[in-house]
């Protein structure tokens, strides 16, 4: 590590000239090949998508779209509004791939005002994918005198991959707040500059990567979120040491080599433990989770890699202009340490009651992917989603799909049972003997009282329809998607907190340590979890509590190697566990504390964009990180351990160990 870093500050130039020309190369290639990001979820065993496999085996697998119109000065089937409903038929049969648009007026709401095509396509949703999708959506926005909108499979694909607008905002605060803690231009420019360029690579690679794997259109905001917060992180601690050896006197090599036998295989360890902890998104086994572990893995490996590398080069051009100001809040860390450690049972209490605070909303979590009501507004599904609402009540835009084989009395017995509970269409006969029946919701897509129904519908249509009738639908493969995530979360959760508990026995050779940070980390999830839950509602996607679990589980690793290696450094210098407690918070408390607040900031500028479930991930790494460095670092880790005394560094076979600096110390 020492060599790498060395070299690359000897080798200033060359360093720089490689990152750049990587950026400018994955840049390149990215914009030429462009993006293939899909939403694609594969459920092969779901009941959803065997209705859908039954519905292409007997030819009706192909799109169809539902154009919702609302005539805005009169009534849709007759006038003016009539005119403009047939010249935007006429527009939409253009549309390649269209095979067949209902004749106008289709299906009108009562006041007549709302009326609702079928457009139909010459293949599935998934073959046509965005450029079909794109086409159909230019043709509905493109009607003067009307409100129009989308819905459909066909139509979920133009929602555009978020922007990344934001991110700018949040590395701006950023900076304001690494100028306040540190006094330093230079100490601005070098964190910000290592996580941009680091992250301008990252976000190439996952478009390039995008054609290879399945990558969902929200890739590219994860990675940017976290490469962003923990590539400023990790460049600070680093630099933080640096500065250290600097005041003490060390030349800038000397500090640098310093910096990287202790800062330096800290980002190490914490960079290897956020990816292994994304990894445990893979063992879900969902295709759609493993892009965005892989996006985000990608995204976090590179601006370590850059903290390394990158930024020792900046620091041979920049390093002498740096302001090296004393350092004289360790009084003020140590005096909270000395209070925390002295009165650990209030302390604990105190922290437990912030815990459960926040983790009160988690009592009502429902998962689920909400509905298109939930879209960015102005887009056409959400447009739709309202219009059919308006017109056709709330349940227009969740229709289930109950097909099967057979049929006969059997299907008129499965429609009037299901009439009780939801507006059923008449049977439709399909090519080769199936049917199709088509039920209405009372409730809205997001309404538990819809899930309560698809989950009824498909016990009447196994009973009453035989063991060949399937549900599908846009909603019934969500709550398949929701429950897929569910049943896996055991093997996931015990997957990431095992792989961390061993991790860290591994470094500090300890039992009760790792332990405790994995009971801290559950708690700090629990927490998070439930922030959301308060801020949105529900439902929310079940994809969401395995990346806030899995980023904040890598995430919370950073601040522990860093304290726990301060604190392991002065326990084995004078044996005394209270005291060495207080040196470590002392030690690492201003860094700890400037890193959250900064990692924060970027994660809060992802909770203003238009994605639903990004603005849920930016609050809720906001919230854990926050309160993983505020609370549960500075507070709780301390009063516990001080409760725990020497036994804290109990482990078998432990060998008698020397002083000396330890990994992820940042003094």
């Amino acid at each position: 590590m020492t060599a790498l870093v060395s070299w690359c500050f000897r080798r200033a130039g060359v360093v720089i000239v490689l990152w750049l020309v990587a950026l400018g190369g994955l840049v390149a290639a990215a914009a030429h090949t462009g993006a293939a990001f899909r939403d694609t979820v594969d459920l092969p065993a779901a009941d959803s998508t065997a209705a859908a496999n039954l519905l292409r085996a007997f030819g009706a697998g192909n799109a169809g779209e539902s154009v919702v119109v609302r005539s805005e000065d009169g009534p849709a089937d007759s006038g003016t509004g009539r005119v403009r409903l047939d010249a935007l038929a006429a527009r939409l049969a253009a549309v390649p791939h269209v095979v067949s648009v209902d004749p106008p007026p289709g299906r009108l709401s009562a006041d007549r005002r709302i009326a609702v095509l079928t457009v139909r396509f010459d293949a599935p949703a998934a073959d046509l994918g965005p450029g079909t999708a794109d086409a159909l959506a230019a043709t509905v926005r493109d009607t003067e005198g009307l409100t129009a909108g989308v819905s459909g499979e066909l139509a979920a694909m133009t929602a555009a991959a978020p922007g990344l607008g934001n991110a700018g905002i949040g590395l701006l605060a950023a900076a304001v707040v690494l100028l306040v803690a540190f006094g330093s231009l230079t100490c601005v420019l070098l964190p910000v500059l290592t996580a941009a360029v680091s992250v301008g690579c990252a976000l190439a690679a996952v478009t390039l990567v995008s054609h290879v794997m399945t990558m969902p259109k929200i890739s590219t905001e994860i990675a940017a979120l976290l490469g962003l917060g923990v590539g400023v992180d990790y460049a600070l601690f680093v630099l933080t040491r640096y500065r250290q050896g600097r005041r003490d006197g060390a030349g800038p090599a000397a500090a640098l080599a310093v910096a990287a036998a202790t800062s330096g295989r800290s980002v190490v360890f914490a960079g290897v433990t956020v990816c292994v902890s994304l990894a445990g998104m893979l063992t879900v086994g969902l295709p759609f989770l493993d892009g965005i572990a892989v996006a985000a893995a990608v995204s976090v490996l590179l601006t370590a890699f850059a903290a390394l590398t990158l930024l020792p080069a900046l620091l041979r051009l920049l390093g002498r202009r740096m302001r090296l100001r004393p350092d004289g809040s360790a009084a003020w860390w140590a005096r909270l340490a000395g209070s925390v450690t002295a009165r650990p049972g209030p302390y604990t209490l105190a922290a437990l009651l912030v815990v459960a605070v926040l983790a009160l909303p988690m009592a009502g979590l429902r998962l689920g992917v909400p509905g298109a009501a939930s879209d960015p507004p102005g887009s056409v599904t959400r447009t739709a989603a309202e219009l059919l609402e308006e017109g056709f009540g709330p349940g227009a835009d969740a229709p289930l799909l109950v097909v099967g084989t057979g049929g006969g009395d059997a299907v008129g017995a499965l429609r009037e049972a299901l009439l009780a509970s939801a507006d059923v269409g008449p049977p439709t006969a399909l090519p080769g003997g199936a049917w199709l029946l088509t039920v209405l919701p009372r409730t809205g897509a997001s309404d538990p009282a819809t899930g309560e129904l698809l989950a009824s519908t498909r016990v009447m249509a196994r009973v009453i329809g035989g063991p060949d009738a399937h549900v599908g639908g846009v909603v019934a493969a969500r709550a398949d998607f929701a429950k897929a995530i569910t049943a896996r979360l055991p093997l996931f959760l015990a997957a990431v907190v095992g792989i961390s508990v061993l991790l860290l026995a591994w470094v500090f050779r300890s039992v009760l340590i790792p332990l405790t940070a994995a009971v801290m980390n559950l708690l700090t999830a629990a927490a998070t979890t439930g922030a959301v839950v308060f801020a949105f509602g529900g439902p929310i996607e079940p994809y969401l509590p395995v990346f806030l679990f899995a980023g904040l589980f890598g995430l919370s690793m950073d601040y522990e190697v860093f304290l726990i290696a301060r604190i392991q450094e002065a326990w084995r210098r004078h044996g005394d566990p209270r005291a060495a407690i207080v040196d470590g918070v002392a030690a690492t408390g201003r860094t700890i504390t400037a890193a959250a607040v900064i990692m924060a900031l970027v994660f809060v500028s992802f909770a203003f964009v238009d994605a639903r479930v990004v603005r849920e991930a930016g609050v809720g790494l906001t919230v854990a990180v926050l309160l993983d460095a505020v609370v549960v670092r500075c507070v709780l880790v301390p009063a516990v351990m001080a409760r725990l005394g020497a036994a804290n560094w109990w482990f078998p076979r432990r060998k008698a160990a020397a002083g000396g600096e330890l990994v992820g110390s940042t003094r």
